[in-house]
């Protein structure tokens, strides 16, 4: 064989002739199993191994089902107003907690339990550390996914403040299957993204009308009404008697007086009439507004007594005033005060010298002093008094009185 045959055979060894190998370009699929396992390892010493990762467009009706039972949700928040989702299954809340306690991922079966309040302090670390990779992952990538700036803000308690927390908006979810330990346990992951970039602002610097839309929709929204004609005192007897044909009796007045609530709240009063032989009822808006101000305006009188007028009270002629209100009035001394003059009204002092001693006329209006009590020491000690076991007993054939030969107590 000739040096050239044997060039060529080590040339054909070593890859000459053969076709560059392919390289995979980065994707979130990719970033995310890198950004999973550092971040575990780094951060807690937990050998984590991202198996796979789903990608998928999702609505927040249908997030709350894909919540699995016992799950972490920890509310994820980025600049701009912009939330997200981390929902960790219990066998990767349970792993991250026995990792950082007992050193290792236990092979025992996780307890049946709703997380805690811990459990979301000890897995947010790493949930942070797993979104600040992945974000730097993603860097390289062209056009990557708008998840920057997301880190876990709080604990949502159930999966039904989902349709509460965010926006009816699409969102971009990724569902992550991974090892835990070495193999002892599966684990779940579901992050969520909102699927579009936060909106711009106009050309003015001032945001879009939100402010203006969240009104309209608010307003929009249906309010349960419900009137209350009357109310009639009853007892449970004549609840149960009650048949079908029998009448009740209303007032005429309540026709006036009907009740609008709301919540079992009271709203207004209104008026039943018809319109076009349709029962209706006319609101009393105006009336309603009228009280709440009296009240607003009585409250505000009363919160600074410095400027209250007294002078419609001169001589006790306010309490007539206020019978004619509705108020109760009271009987009055016949005392004419509407001359006096706060100069003319006898001082403490010599009201004090008039008001009699607090002793008897005995001891001349004084009381005797302490130390004429007898001291604590003169009182007989207890050890004088018989000993309950010197009492007689009853004898074995003495019985009781009856209770019927007892006199009866008066």
């Amino acid at each position: 064989m000739s040096d050239e045959d044997i060039i060529s055979v080590m040339r054909r060894k070593a890859g000459e002739g053969r076709p560059p190998p392919d390289v995979l370009p980065l994707t979130p699929a990719k970033a995310l199993k890198l950004a999973g396992a550092k971040a575990a390892e780094d951060l807690i010493g937990l050998e984590m191994r991202v198996t796979e990762v789903v990608e998928a467009r999702n609505s927040i009706s249908r997030l709350p089902g894909d919540v699995p039972e016992n799950a972490l949700l920890s509310l994820l928040e980025a600049p701009g107003n912009r939330y997200g989702l981390a929902v960790l299954d219990k066998n990767l809340v349970s792993a991250i907690v026995e990792q950082q306690t007992a050193g290792q991922v236990l092979k025992l079966a996780p307890e049946e339990r709703p997380p805690t309040s811990t459990d979301a302090v000890m897995c947010g670390p790493l949930v942070d550390e797993m979104l600040k990779v992945f974000e730097a992952e993603l860097r390289a990538m062209q056009n990557p996914p708008e998840v920057s700036g997301f880190r876990v803000a709080a604990q949502l308690r159930e999966p039904r403040s989902i349709g509460i927390a965010f926006e009816d908006i699409p969102y971009r979810t990724y569902h992550l299957s991974m090892s835990l330990g070495r193999d002892v346990r599966e684990g779940q992951l579901l992050l969520v993204f909102p699927l579009d970039a936060p909106t711009a602002q106009g050309a003015d610097g001032r945001e879009h009308g939100w402010g203006d839309a969240f009104q309209d929709v608010v307003l929009r929204s249906e309010a349960t009404l419900e009137t209350v004609l009357h109310r009639v005192p009853t007892t449970v007897a004549d609840v149960m008697a009650l048949e079908v044909g029998m009448t009740l009796a209303v007032p005429r007045d309540a026709l006036s007086a009907v009740e609008l609530r709301a919540d079992d709240q009271l709203v207004t009063t209104a008026r039943l009439g018809q319109v076009n032989g349709v029962r209706a009822l006319r609101v009393n808006m105006a009336e309603g507004a009228a009280e709440i101000g009296a009240h607003a305006e009585l409250a505000a009188d009363l919160g600074d007594t410095s400027e209250l007028d007294m002078s419609g009270l001169a001589g006790f002629g306010g309490a007539e005033a206020l019978a004619e209100d509705g108020f109760p009035a009271m009987d009055a001394p016949d005392v004419d005060a509407s001359g006096m003059d706060a100069g003319e009204l006898p001082s403490l002092a010599d009201m004090a010298a008039e008001l009699p001693a607090l002793g008897g006329t005995d001891t001349g209006g004084e009381l005797p002093p302490l130390d004429d009590l007898p001291p604590l020491d003169d009182l007989p000690p207890l050890d004088d008094l018989p000993p309950l076991g010197d009492l007689p007993p009853l004898d074995a054939g003495e019985e009781l009185p009856p209770l019927g030969e007892l006199p009866p107590l008066t």
